[in-house]
């Protein structure tokens, strides 16, 4: 299993979103300035995330993105979904991908070990929202400025 960089980038970019757009639509430059990340890409992995619903564009000379829904809301299941599809230790379940990689499905016990596993990692993404991990941002933001006094 690997999380892509389009997945970890997506989410910084949508915390950037998330933290900056209450002010207002944030632009792709001021994210990919922001996080050093690409425009081209960032611009890729948006348009994704606006086809998913997850963010909203805002057209003018104030405009950039905002977040299409509450960030109570958006959860990094979610997120990885869209830009990476779903999580997956192996191939077992899904018959199309099984003759490559499986030589026994119907009595193979690591099976049982990888479908576990992809419940406990879905269950766990499927209950941080985006908000959750602005909460922590801010949280450790505030310890580092209590350190340098």
């Amino acid at each position: 299993m690997n999380i892509s960089t389009r997945g970890r980038y997506g989410l910084r970019a949508l915390l950037e979103v998330a933290s900056v757009s209450k002010k207002g639509p944030v632009t792709i430059k001021d994210i990919s300035r922001r996080q050093r990340m690409s425009v081209t890409y960032l611009e890729q992995i948006f348009h994704k995330l606006k086809n998913a619903g997850i963010l909203k564009s805002v057209r003018g000379a104030k405009g950039g993105y905002i977040l299409a829904k509450d960030e109570e809301k958006i959860t990094v299941r979610e997120i990885i979904d869209v830009l990476d599809g779903p999580i997956y230790f192996s191939h077992c379940d899904q018959p199309e991908l099984r003759e490559k990689s499986c030589t026994g499905p119907e009595n193979c016990v690591s099976r049982l070990l990888w479908k576990k596993l992809e419940e406990k990692i879905e269950r766990m993404l499927s209950n941080v929202t985006l908000a959750d991990l602005e909460r922590q941002r801010k949280d450790i933001g505030h310890r580092k400025t209590r350190r340098r006094r």
